[in-house]
C-alpha cells in the first residue's frame, strides 16, 4: 500500500484473517501509535514515516530544515494577556505585567504536526507583533535582538487533544499527543519565554543525545 491509501475496514480484515474485531482494533491502535496509519475523519489511511525531532535548544523550523524537510506555520492569533501568579513567577516579572501570546500551527511537509503557544514578557519585545513574520523562526527573531538562548527547562508528558486542538490539527480527539512545556533563559539567567508545544504522537518522535559529565 502507498502513503495516503485508505486502510481496509475492520470487518474486512477480521473476515480475511478469521480474527475477532477487537483483535483488529487493537492492531490498528498499535499501528496508529507507531505512525504507520493516521485517521482522517472517519477514514484510516496509510501514513508517511514519523518525523524525528531532536530535543534541542533550537527552534522547530531550524530542526526541520536541517533534516531537509519543509517547515511552515499557520497563524492562529496574537493575544494580549496579564501575568498571573504562576506566569509571573516563571518569567520573573510582576503579577499583572503585560504578556504577548503567539499561537501557531506547525506544519512539516504539508502535514499539521503541532500547535505552539508562546508567552513572552511584552515589555522585552517592543514592536514584535508588528514586525515579526509569523512563518519565520521566533528564536531567530529573538536572537536578532541581542538575546542569546543559554538554558532551557523542558517537561514532556503525554496527553489527548481537546476539541479545539484536534480541530486546529485536523485530527481525531483520540490521537495521542506529546505535550512539551519549556522555559528558556538567556545568558544572564533572565527568562525569555514560556512555551507550550503540542505534538502529534502519531506523526512525531523525539530523540535526545546526552553526554557523560
Amino acid at each position: 500500500m502507498q502513503v495516503g491509501d485508505p486502510f481496509p475496514a475492520e470487518r474486512e480484515i477480521a473476515e480475511k484473517f478469521a480474527v475477532a474485531r477487537e483483535t483488529v482494533r487493537q492492531a490498528l491502535r498499535e499501528l496508529l501509535l507507531a505512525g504507520r496509519v493516521e485517521r482522517r475523519g472517519r477514514t484510516t489511511v496509510v501514513a508517511r514515516p514519523k518525523i524525528q525531532q531532536p530535543l534541542a535548544m533550537g527552534s522547530y523550523t531550524e530542526a526541520a530544515k536541517e533534516q531537509g524537510l519543509s517547515a511552515g506555520r499557520v497563524l492562529v492569533g496574537w493575544t494580549d494577556l496579564e501575568a498571573d501568579d504562576v506566569l509571573a513567577d516563571q518569567l520573573g516579572i510582576a503579577v499583572g505585567d503585560p504578556i504577548l501570546q503567539l499561537e501557531r500551527v506547525l506544519i512539516t511537509d504539508g502535514v499539521r504536526v503541532g500547535l505552539e503557544t508562546t508567552k513572552l514578557p511584552a515589555a522585552r519585545y517592543p514592536g514584535l507583533r508588528e514586525s515579526f513574520d509569523y512563518e519565520a523562526s521566533l528564536y531567530a527573531e529573538i536572537r536578532s535582538r541581542g538575546i542569546r538562548f543559554e538554558r532551557t527547562v523542558d517537561t514532556i508528558e503525554t496527553t489527548l487533544p481537546d476539541s479545539r486542538e484536534s480541530a486546529l490539527l485536523t485530527v481525531d480527539i483520540r490521537t495521542p499527543m506529546f505535550l512539551l512545556n519549556r522555559l528558556s533563559y538567556d545568558q544572564r539567567g533572565v527568562a525569555i519565554e514560556q512555551r507550550r508545544s503540542l505534538y502529534r504522537g502519531d506523526r512525531m518522535t523525539f530523540t535526545a543525545v546526552m553526554h557523560a559529565p
